[in-house]
């Protein structure tokens, strides 16, 4: 066994930290936006966008861990030569891979730029009004390299620690809203029409992505972990997240006022008041508890990157370390690319399609590859391999 493939044989992640590791990756920049790109083109029924969008992101999970299950401790970038080649021309299945496994790695990456420049902006306009965004971007950088030189036990336990910090208080914060909603601005219900919700559906999948970090990190489930439980977990308490936010946004602004702001959940946000005036201005509290959930977002899916690139070429911890350090300066750079907010919500939905193509077209088309061909082993989710 080779060097790259032995190090994925540490199974340290238990199903709860699975399950943390995938809700942390998905509660991100998106749940700032998410009420007005979900009412854009399902109105009052724009709650209805976040559960059926969570829907896709669910069966996506369940396929990436049904993959992971038949090949068990093997990473996507590891299983991708295995189910592309052959036991005598391992090098050929490496080489017919090649460009999915690029393409995974590059939308990574991308995906990284991306949701590191959402950051700043909101940061710059929010809180640091006077601070350059080049700062801020490369401060949330300097956190997420600091993960990527440890091993990925390391990265559960993060995940597994800010899980809590980082959800109660956005439930709190999102029923505390509920105090000036106007439940009339929902009406009428189950109005919108299938094509409508389809539509919605995919447009809010968007903000789910995330997810297909769990092509590498499923590889390090411990042999009693339930890979389908945790997914199951993670998705349905981000969809339980993202569907109360986008009903109190509706309920508090209404359709029309949503689609003027440009960071709806702030300005719910801004108008919550916490009994007793325990906080007179919550919204310093939510973006304290947003900068940890967008930089468990950010170190994810840079670790995801680099521990895939360094298994690619089959390299030890030391090229992951070096490796993660040089190319964040042309992740910077990056970054910095979109000239203002319009091309940058233009750039992240794009990326949005590509994280369709490679969450949900990449592991069907290597499940039916795989069934196909008969490969993989039968595995039970208690770690029982059957032949």
């Amino acid at each position: 066994m080779s060097r790259n493939q032995s190090s994925s044989t540490d199974k340290t992640m238990s199903t709860w930290q699975l399950a943390s590791l995938i809700t942390s990756t998905l509660i991100g920049v998106g749940v700032l936006t998410l009420p007005r790109t979900s009412t854009e083109r399902l109105a009052e029924q724009g709650w209805m966008a976040p559960l059926a969008g969570g829907g896709i992101a669910l069966a996506a999970t369940l396929l990436i861990a049904w993959l992971s299950r038949r090949y068990p401790g093997l990473t996507f970038i590891q299983y991708s030569e295995v189910i592309w080649g052959s036991r005598k021309s391992r090098w050929l299945g490496k080489l017919i891979s090649l460009p999915w496994v690029l393409l995974y790695l590059a939308h990574l990456y991308i995906g990284t730029a991306i949701t590191s420049r959402l950051f700043g902006e909101v940061v710059v306009t929010a809180v640091l009004r006077e601070t350059p965004i080049e700062a801020i971007i490369i401060t949330m950088f300097c956190l997420a390299l600091f993960l990527c030189l440890h091993d990925v036990e390391v990265v559960s336990r993060v995940n597994e620690l800010l899980f809590l910090l980082i959800l109660f208080p956005v439930l709190i914060i999102g029923l505390l809203s509920f105090q000036k909603a106007d439940w009339n601005q929902i009406l009428p219900l189950f109005s919108a029409s299938f094509p409508d919700v389809f539509k919605g559906a995919v447009e809010t999948a968007f903000t789910y992505q995330g997810y297909e970090v769990m092509l590498i990190f499923f590889a390090f489930a411990q042999p009693v972990a339930r890979k389908s439980q945790a997914g199951f977990i993670g998705i349905a308490v981000a969809i339980g997240v993202y569907t109360l936010i986008t009903m109190s946004g509706i309920a508090v602004f209404g359709v029309d006022e949503m689609q003027k702001l440009t960071w709806p959940t702030l300005e719910i946000v801004k108008t919550t008041q916490m009994p007793g005036l325990v906080l007179e201005r919550l919204e310093s509290a939510f973006l304290g508890v947003w900068v940890a959930a967008v930089f468990t977002t950010i170190s994810n899916t840079y670790y995801a990157f680099n521990l895939g690139l360094r298994q690619f070429f089959g390299r030890g911890m030391v090229f992951q370390r070096i490796m993660s350090l040089l190319l964040m300066f042309p992740l910077f750079y990056l970054a910095l690319i979109p000239q203002n907010i319009v091309q940058i919500f233009r750039v992240s939905r794009m990326s949005g399609y590509i994280g369709l193509v490679v969450g949900l077209g990449l592991p069907l088309l290597y499940l039916a590859v795989s069934l196909m061909r008969r490969q993989g082993n039968r595995v039970k989710e208690k770690g029982k391999v059957a032949r």
